[in-house]
């Protein structure tokens, strides 16, 4: 069975347009994170190469309750609301390489990606998963820290940073904006405004994957859709 992990808070419509994907489940917010980020799948859960699952251990429950036909984990670490407190879970792994500030990475998925030969790289930003939108082909991007350091050793994009909308901050980043199934790729909202639009457009059609848009609002942060 495939999951589709969604925030607590992600819109119906929405919603709705990925019911045909899988079973569609919504995060549950923890309290100690700040308003904005506390339903995010991305901060709350984080799900590893074997299909396991590492996720927030204040709701480990929860997460056992709705992935019942999945091994789910609880995070070493208790999530917080002051940074870095909040970025425990939010990396991604790009074929065999595990990309984050490893100095924050908790302990539990830290270990697991090391003990199966994956070449650890460290970035300063935190927010890794959300800064990056990650497919099996390629990365796109607004960080220019992570396109740096990752430009010599992935096939990574950058694009224009900001103008994606995210709640109580002052704007929100492409991964946290999207999901991928296979070779399609889902935005949350419409980021035709987006000074990037072309250059996403060529990326995309240029390996060949879909888009499909699940809202006519404009492109939002909700935290990554996660296809489990």
């Amino acid at each position: 069975m495939t999951y589709v992990l969604v925030a607590e808070n992600f819109p119906k419509k929405a919603t709705d347009k990925l019911k045909k994907y899988g079973e569609v489940v919504r995060t549950k917010a923890n309290t100690n994170v700040l308003k904005g980020l506390d339903t995010h799948p991305d901060i709350l859960v984080h799900p590893l190469p074997s299909g396991d699952l590492v996720v927030d251990r204040d709701n480990l429950e929860y997460y056992k309750e709705i992935f019942k036909d999945k091994k789910v984990l609880p995070s070493h670490s208790s999530l917080s609301a002051k940074y870095p407190g909040d970025i425990h879970l939010n990396a991604f792994a790009f074929k065999k390489i595990f990309v984050h500030n490893l100095k924050h990475t908790d302990q539990v998925i830290l270990d697991y990606y090391k003990n199966r030969g994956y070449d650890l790289v460290n970035i300063k930003q935190g927010y890794a998963k959300c800064s990056c939108l990650v497919t099996d082909d390629f990365v796109i991007t607004s960080d220019g820290g992570i396109y740096e350091t990752l430009k010599d050793l992935i096939p990574i994009y950058k694009i224009d940073h900001e103008q994606i909308k995210l709640q109580n901050f002052n704007y929100g980043f492409i991964g946290g904006a999207s999901g991928v199934l296979g070779k399609k790729i889902f935005f949350t909202g419409d980021f035709s405004q987006h000074s990037s639009h072309e250059e996403i457009l060529k990326i995309i059609n240029k390996y060949d994957y879909e888009i499909e848009i699940l809202s006519k609002d404009p492109i939002e942060d909700y935290g990554s859709i996660y296809f489990i």
